[in-house]
């Protein structure tokens, strides 16, 4: 059933004293790959290696020997965040649909669906008719359990062993709105959630050190938003209310379940200022900043102790990395990482 008391293993998190250190320097370590890498989505091979889309210096802006397009992004990298280096795993024009998932990675490359252990993949014709699990990164070619032909609700998949949740049909009537539901695999009996389809956001997020599901509400602006904790039993707990605290307007974006708490990103910026914009982590219900700046593409790796994403301090120092990605350096838009084992 739902509760509004914070998991067990956060508590202790949440009762120490704040984070930040005078002038804003954070004790949790920051790590920066100083490889220029794209906002797009990226993900963690196990609790060392990132894999990430990203631009190699010299060649941004220049013509493809294939067709003549410019493609900026030129390919798939791994960054070995133990040894600070990155090096490239595959050439790539333009964007790919990356996914992660248990050290296997999934990507689609010229008509070819690629996936496997980085090193050992396997390629096959990429599938005309599909779906997707975006937990599991695994294609279906036929339909799969949480899809019934004809059935109105939105049937949302976990990990295969976990099953899927029935969420409804999507509409912004809450007089249509009623309760989630999940049904574990092979079952046509489902398990009534205490949230309803007009609250949650999908899909549900898979998080691995908890073997768990982070559910965020809906959010239709900047607001903070509730998040819940969906374990495959069924059990659900409520990990953050926000309404009502001094900081809930200060506007934000995403939040991710890591070993010391919530990660969550958010602030706001000026266009050549870092402002309150940055990531944050919540700390005795109050969200202390670990980095200034413009935070996307975030993943938490396998064991929750490290967040990796990309990063710039403000749009200003973003369009000039760009200038100087065409001059053939990195610029300063990143991939970086922080530690949160590690200090404090």
């Amino acid at each position: 059933m739902t509760s509004k008391f914070i998991l067990t293993f956060l508590l202790g998190v949440f009762l120490v004293s704040p984070h930040l250190v005078a002038g804003g320097e954070p004790r949790y370590p920051v790590l920066d790959s100083k490889f220029p890498a794209a906002e797009t989505k990226l993900g963690w091979i196990d609790n060392e290696r990132v894999i990430f889309q990203g631009y190699e210096p010299g060649k941004f802006g220049t013509k493809s020997l294939k067709d003549g397009h410019v493609y900026d992004i030129t390919g798939l990298f791994i960054w070995n965040t133990t040894t600070n280096t990155v090096a490239k795993h595959v050439s790539i024009e333009g964007l790919t649909t990356l996914c992660v998932h248990a050290g296997e990675v999934t990507f689609a490359r010229e008509g070819m669906l690629i996936t496997g252990k980085p090193g050992e993949e396997r390629q096959t014709p990429f599938p005309k008719k599909n779906w997707f699990n975006p937990n599991s990164c695994r294609y279906y070619t036929e339909r799969p359990y949480w899809s019934e032909e004809g059935r109105k609700g939105r049937g949302i998949p976990l990990l295969e062993q976990h099953g899927y949740v029935d969420f409804g049909e999507q509409s912004m009537d809450p007089v249509k709105s009623r309760p989630l539901v999940l049904y574990p695999p092979g079952s046509k009996v489902g398990m009534t959630l205490p949230l309803k389809s007009d609250q949650v956001d999908a899909p549900p997020l898979y998080v691995d050190f908890v073997d768990a599901y982070i559910l965020r509400a809906i959010q239709h602006t900047s607001v903070a938003a509730p998040v819940w904790l969906l374990k495959p039993d069924g059990a659900v707990t409520q990990i953050l209310e926000p309404r009502g605290e001094s900081w809930e307007r200060m506007g934000w974006a995403h939040s991710f379940l890591t070993m010391k708490g919530l990660f969550l990103v958010g602030g706001q910026a000026g266009y050549d200022t870092v402002g309150t914009a940055g990531a944050y982590l919540l700390r005795n219900n109050h969200p202390q900043r670990l980095i200034g700046g413009l935070v996307w593409s975030e993943s938490v790796s396998p064991d929750g102790c490290k967040v990796a994403f990309v990063h710039v301090p403000h749009s200003q120092a973003g369009a000039d990395s760009f200038r100087t990605l065409q001059a053939g350096k990195p610029g300063t838009r990143t991939l970086k990482m922080i530690d949160l084992c590690k200090g404090d």
